[in-house]
Order: structure tokens, then sequence, then C-alpha cells
């Protein structure tokens, strides 16, 4: 062991034994706090992200009878005698998991698989590109003449970022709640209903390169002719919430022919512009394909949940739908202040905003209860049997926001 002294300059080094001990003296309490710091950090799920901002609360503090019952996300609640035949169309690659579709109880459906990268698989694209523009005119074409009376078109995630919060941000729920007998009469509906980068106005055709800073706006117009061809009259505005998932009928795939799909097909396969753009340009298009050339598909967000999905928040018009945003945004940015620094160097505040991100789950989720009671209680008294004729006729015009 050295225990002889340095001499630098003035300054007398300690043995290094004593330095060492000394050393471990000061450090020790430092180390000590941050450990009693981290532990609460540990116990309180730091490095378990929150998933789901409405699942039920499964503090094992609170009492049985205070408990909220976990929500089927999967249960059908319509007709089980529905004899509209269902294509449930995934687009995925080989890797991608589609377990959660087996839940879906939803009557007559049938999953068509396409795997972009599996050119033995059973439903796949000429090539693999084109993102699931590529593989849904694939089946577009293919299924022609054997179509279902409704196809929905979906990616391979069960919680997609793009799923709406008011849908318990799941597939599972919004497949399940999705009214097919309001998409017959629509003939397409974006599953999707928000608005954000998607309405009123969201893509300016006319816009350039140095005018846009959406990445697909400035190739939109010539991509428009493509598809659609020279003659066709490109619209200024093309609006409509994102991003390529959807359900139509066969009436309005087949209201252009079997052609249109092959010649959008070989343009996904020719072209050498990025799978991002075709497929951002594609997520802007499909409601001017099946809606005989309408430019803009903006149904009013609190009548969509309400019709499409029997999700209906309380009025006058959007205030329910409101209130149940601002608390959604609030936990969002508390989720996305949560993390080790944090709880590091402020565990008690970090505490308060756990408690906070636990009154808010609980008050999210007592509001989309209390809308899915509601909605299905109008469908009751309008008769669900009658495609919610009632409710229809209640709700007004989709596209008009008539609030008082």
């Amino acid at each position: 062991m050295i225990t002889s002294l340095v001499r630098r300059g003035p300054c007398v080094l300690l043995p290094f034994n004593k330095k060492s001990l000394l050393l471990t003296i000061i450090l020790l309490p430092s180390v000590l706090m941050w450990l009693y710091h981290l532990v609460p950090a540990i116990r309180s799920g730091l490095f378990q992200p929150i998933t789901s901002a409405l699942s039920p609360p499964s503090d094992p503090t609170i009492a049985a009878e205070h408990r909220v019952p976990p929500i089927d996300l999967a249960a059908y609640p319509y007709s089980q005698q529905s004899n509209l035949s269902v294509n449930l169309v995934i687009a995925t690659i080989a890797s991608e998991d589609i377990s959660w579709t087996s839940r879906l109880q939803i009557p007559n459906l049938n999953i068509v698989r396409y795997v972009s990268d599996e050119p033995t698989a059973q439903y796949h694209p000429p090539v693999p590109k084109g993102r699931e523009a590529l593989m849904y005119h694939t089946y577009l074409h293919d299924f022609y003449d054997a179509l279902p009376d409704v196809s929905i078109f979906v990616h391979a995630d069960e919680q997609p970022w793009h799923t709406d919060a008011e849908l318990w941000d799941s597939m599972l729920f919004t497949l399940s709640n999705l009214d097919l007998a309001a998409v017959a009469e629509r003939g397409y509906a974006n599953l999707r209903v928000n608005w954000y980068q998607a309405c009123p106005d969201w893509i300016n055709t006319t816009k350039s390169v140095e005018e846009s800073v959406k990445q697909e706006e400035p190739w939109m117009a010539a991509a428009f002719r493509a598809n659609f061809g020279d003659e066709a009259e490109v619209p200024e505005i093309l609006a409509g919430p994102c991003c390529s998932q959807f359900a139509v009928t066969r009436e309005a795939i087949r209201s252009r022919p079997r052609e249109a799909y092959a010649q959008t097909q070989r343009w996904l396969v020719e072209t050498d512009w990025s799978d991002y753009i075709v497929g951002r340009i594609w997520e802007r298009l499909w409601s001017y394909l099946f809606l005989e050339g309408r430019p803009t598909d903006c149904p009013v967000e609190w009548k969509a949940f309400c019709r499409m999905y029997g999700v209906c928040f309380p009025g006058p018009g959007a205030a329910g739908l409101d209130d149940f945003r601002a608390l959604w945004a609030e936990r969002k940015g508390l989720v996305g202040r949560r993390g080790f620094w944090r709880e590091l160097w402020d565990p008690q505040r970090a505490g308060h905003e756990r408690a906070r991100i636990g009154v808010l789950d609980r008050e999210l989720d007592a509001r989309l209860r209390d809308a899915m009671e509601r909605g299905r209680s109008e469908k009751a008294a309008g008769g669900a049997l009658q495609g919610g004729k009632q409710q229809q006729q209640t709700l007004g015009d989709l596209f008009v926001d008539d609030t008082p």
C-alpha cells in the first residue's frame, strides 16, 4: 500500500489510502441522496412508459368498490344479425404482428393481409414499394369483381399514433364501434376524425417547393394528373383527416373502372418518387377517389364521433369534446415532461405530476364511458335496427356545424 507523501509545488497530497477514505466520506451522502431520490422514481414505474392514457386505474391502493371495471375494447355494440359482409384489408410487412385482429367480433368479417416484403404471401403487391398505397390499389384491382359490402383498410398496429384519443387510442375499439350502416350511407368514411393537419384546407395544390413547408404539397398537382389523367381538373384545395385508414363500400369502389386502379398500380410501381412522398400523397387522395371527385371530406368532429362510432359527447355542439381534449392536452404535456432527470432532481414535483396524471386518466376514462353510454342510449331511442336513422336526423348534416 502506498503511504508516502507526494509533494507538488506548495501542496502536499494526502496518502493514497487516506485520500480515498476522505473522498468516500465526502461522496457517500451524495450517493445515498441520489439513491433516496431514485427509489420513488423506480417505484413509480419511470422505466415503464405509460402506453395508454385511458386504461382503467390499476392502483392496488384503490378500494375494490371504487375501481373502474375494464372496458372490452373489442366488444361489438351493434346487431349481431348484421348481414353486411366486411373485408379487413391490412397493409403489413412480414415482421409485423396482427394477432390483435383475432379479438374482433364483427359479424361476417374476413381478414385480408397484404405483406409488402413477402412475394410468396397469399396477398402481396407486385413489388415491395409504395407503402400502403400500392397494397390498397392491388386489393382494389384484384378484388374488384369479388368485393364485400364494405372494405376497411388499416395498418398493422393496434395503437398507431394517429388513432383518435376519443376512440381509446385503439384500433380494436375503432373497428368494433364503427357503425357499418353509417359507412353504407356515406359510401366512404375515414376512420380518423381529428382535423389536426388535415382540415379544412390542408393541401394547396398550387404551392411550389419554395412556398410550402409540407413535403408532399408541391408534388400534389403532378401526382393528381398522373393518377386521374391529364384532362382532370386539379382541385386547388385537398383536405380530409390523415392517415390512409378508411372504410368504403362496394358501390363506391366500383364508381371507378377497374382500369383506374390498374393505372395507379403502374404509376406506384414505376415512379421514382420516394415511398414516403407517394404514401403522403395518397393520404390526401382517397376521399377524392371514392367520393365522386369531392376534394374535401371534413365532417364536423363531434358529429362524426357520435354518428360513426356512437361516442356522443355532451353539448351544446363541441363543448363536451373540447373539454375532453383540454384534459387530454394537459395529460399529454405532463407525460411529455416525465423523465429520469426530472424524477431525480425534483422528485416532489414529479410525484405531484404522477398523481395528476392518475386523476386525469380517471376523468378521461369517465368522460369516454359517459359518451359511449350516451351514444348507446341515442341509438336505442332512435332504433339501432333502422341504422340509427333517428340519430342521423338529430345530428343533421355531418358537414355543417349548426350548433345554436
